[in-house]
């Protein structure tokens, strides 16, 4: 390989549209694995790995069924209740 070769630098250029369609596919896969990596009894895990991936509140809370006080209190550096406590 030749020194000019070795030195020059290969730059992919994205158009906006390009970079939002990466964006929408990286966020997809970002998803998708933070729902493999859902963990059955730990709640104060899997809200944080949702957050982590972008997931609302609401889609956190419909993911694992468990309320939104619990997902707030949680994402706020709380204790989630156990079930049946008050």
């Amino acid at each position: 390989m030749d020194e000019k070769t070795h030195n020059e630098h290969n730059s992919v250029t994205f158009t906006d549209a390009q970079f939002t369609e990466l964006q929408k596919f990286l966020q997809s896969y970002l998803r998708v694995m933070a729902l493999s990596g859902i963990k059955e009894n730990e709640i104060e895990r899997n809200v944080w790995l949702l957050n982590s991936a972008n997931c609302s509140q609401e889609e956190i809370g419909r993911i694992l069924h468990v309320s939104q006080p619990t997902i707030s209190r949680v994402l706020a550096g709380k204790a989630a209740k156990k079930k049946g406590e008050k």
